[in-house]
């Protein structure tokens, strides 16, 4: 007789009749139950429904052991355990059978409150928010295909329960997670703007917060897109913006400083709601560059010239392929021309430097097509000079948009723009560029005057890479008692508002930025021009008064005497090292460090609502786009747990 391999569990019950290899007795009730052949035509199926028909408690507990094997050894199985459909992309296991009680779970769908669903619609949630996916993702048919062959047993929601259920409580659980790391800090910061969008002309006013934790980690989130349907009145805007703070229990003297544009409308809103107000140095950068630009007229013609050049290659993709080939002959970098827009100025730079890289691809084929025009020689001339002077705006416009760009950086850089602006090598190198520069560096003094403004003048103090050396004496000794004056409340337990200030004592003389400039050696770098102003700036700390000091003041003589760190080094990582050091001006430095430079996370912020609200999404409701946007900026920031 052949030997039979006896893998499946079926055999606990029978045993391989003696006489006839093709017969099997029941060890149950000794019956003698045919396998429908012997060698590869015999099966257990007969044997199966023996046990089901005689046996029944013996078969249910068959049923619930799984099998050893995906077939039996001696006979093909040809039950339904065979039948179930292999997943496509995935091969069918070969440790065991699927038992049948197995077999019908898998045709079994989770509940949609069932915990691994909900798990999926969750991940579903967050990929739609994070993706800036419609919510109508769900109902697509090549989602619900994907979704069906890699996890069978989940059924994709609809897009009402995702609206209505999940989108909303992934919001709230971040909402929840944000407020208390706010409720830690010791203050903050805020930048805020108003945005339009195009395709439905919905309005939206941001509001996003900055704090530094109690690690010395500086962290920022999006409080707010809120939808602003009214009219962008200051009044309405200060309404808003206190409406936002007490949904966010945040106490009005918390708030440090809330950074916006130079918007009359902004101005006088931050004005209204209570907010010490700071504006934004990239705007008001801006809006210097745009008035100097417009005092030389020769050089509005000649980017109004570049930017009828670029357009023309951004509007035909002929003229693009040509230029491409032309490219490559004269080995010249492949970069597209820039287009600029009006409200960046850095854009308008961009625009001007890729055109002069490409000047001679440019011109090559400017030969071949005479409806175009081609910059004059003077003109070609001008934009490089353009290019030299304006290359330090552009980098200072890159390090005020970084994320741990801080309000201490505004005035060590307009001091240093304005040196810049002043030198001998400067005026050499442009010298067809006097007016700009000579309104350039008058631009400066006007916008960038922070005598009046003390928390710009102590953030810059706290900052270790700058401390007093971009600072007059007068701006330094009213920075050192702003501090002690805010020490001395904070000792005594006074309960009167943090927005106090020095403004009442009489007003200081004011100082130039260019006051007692000194001849300094020549530079070919930028940035010389900053390690000069620093090192010109230091005083020693042994020449001021021997009075008796307070604990505060005793630290503020230690950190000045303190080595400044380099001007690409992290302040927070500084501080966070020597917060032990200084106990009491760590305080003050988590407060006056807390606030950007700039209202470009705000800008970001649009950016995306941007993505959001394409053509395609105009429909969506603003509530829904504000909940989306804040997913969609909060969620890597609180690293995806919630």
């Amino acid at each position: 007789m052949t030997p039979i391999n006896k893998k499946s569990a079926i055999w606990e019950y029978y045993e391989i009749c003696s006489e006839n290899n093709k017969l099997a007795n029941c060890l149950l009730c000794s019956s003698k139950i045919s396998r429908g052949g012997e060698g590869k035509k015999a099966t257990t199926t007969s044997l199966k429904n023996h046990l089901k028909s005689k046996h029944a408690e013996q078969y249910a507990t068959l049923t619930d052991v799984p099998s050893t094997s995906g077939s039996d050894k001696g006979g093909t199985s040809t039950s339904t355990d065979s039948k179930i459909p292999a997943v496509p992309g995935t091969p069918r296991s070969r440790d065991r059978q699927l038992t049948l009680k197995e077999t019908s779970e898998r045709k079994l769908l989770w509940d949609i409150n069932d915990p691994k669903s909900i798990k999926y619609h969750y991940l579903i949630g967050e990929m739609i928010a994070l993706d800036n996916e419609p919510l109508s993702l769900v109902e697509r048919v090549g989602f619900q295909r994907l979704m069906a062959t890699a996890v069978p047993h989940y059924r994709v929601p609809g897009r009402t329960y995702m609206t209505e259920k999940v989108v909303p409580d992934i919001y709230n659980r971040i909402w929840s997670k944000i407020e208390a790391s706010i409720s830690q800090a010791t203050a903050v910061s805020v930048t805020s703007d108003i945005w339009t969008c195009q395709h439905n002309n919905e309005s939206f006013l941001s509001f996003t917060a900055h704090w530094i934790s109690p690690q010395f980690n500086l962290e920022h989130g999006v409080l707010a897109m809120k939808p602003f349907p009214s009219s962008h009145s200051g009044t309405n805007i200060a309404k808003e913006l206190n409406a936002i703070t007490e949904r966010w229990n945040i106490p009005k003297s918390k708030i440090h400083l809330l950074v916006h544009d130079s918007g009359a409308n902004m101005i006088k809103g931050v004005r209204d709601a209570g907010y010490d107000s700071g504006r934004c140095f990239i705007h008001s950068l801006q809006r210097a560059i745009e008035e100097s630009l417009k005092s030389q007229p020769e050089v509005l013609q000649m980017v109004a010239a570049a930017r009828r050049i670029v357009t023309h290659f951004n509007h035909s993709g002929l003229a693009e392929q040509k230029l491409k080939s032309i490219q490559q002959e004269l080995n010249l970098p492949n970069h597209q021309l820039v287009q600029d827009v009006s409200t960046r100025w850095n854009s308008t730079y961009y625009l001007m430097e890729r055109l002069f890289e490409q000047k001679r691809a440019v011109s090559l084929y400017i030969t071949d097509h005479e409806t175009l025009n081609n910059l004059t020689h003077a003109q070609w001339e001008l934009m490089e000079q353009c290019i030299k002077l304006l290359k330090p705006f552009e980098e200072i416009t890159k390090i005020t948009s970084s994320g741990i760009s801080c309000i201490s950086e505004v005035i060590p850089h307009a001091i240093t723009l304005s040196k810049y602006l002043g030198k001998a090598e400067t005026a050499e190198r442009v010298p067809n560029l006097v007016t700009i520069r000579s309104s350039l560096q008058a631009e400066l003094e006007k916008r960038f005057n922070f005598d009046e403004n003390n928390k710009y003048l102590v953030a810059t103090f706290l900052d270790p890479r700058f401390k007093t050396s971009f600072l007059g004496f007068v701006q330094a000794e009213r920075a050192r008692q702003k501090i002690l004056l805010e020490a001395l409340k904070l000792s005594c337990n006074d309960d009167e508002s943090s927005s106090t200030d020095d403004d009442s004592s009489p007003r200081r003389k004011k100082r130039n930025m260019n006051e007692n400039d000194k001849t300094f050696e020549t530079h070919d770098s930028f940035w010389n021009c900053f390690e000069e102003v620093a090192k010109d700036n230091m005083r020693n700390s042994n020449d001021e008064e021997n009075v008796e000091k307070n604990a505060v003041a005793n630290e503020m003589d230690l950190y000045l005497k303190s080595i400044r760190i380099d001007r690409k080094a992290d302040p927070y990582k500084w501080w966070s090292a020597n917060e032990n050091q200084y106990p009491n001006l760590s305080k003050f430095a988590k407060v006056y460090l807390s606030s950007p430079g700039s209202s470009v996370y705000s800008e970001r912020l649009f950016s995306e609502a941007g993505i959001i609200y394409d053509e395609k999404r105009n429909r969506l409701l603003p509530s829904n786009a504000e909940k989306l946007v804040f997913i969609h900026h909060n969620l890597p920031l609180i690293n995806f747990t919630y």
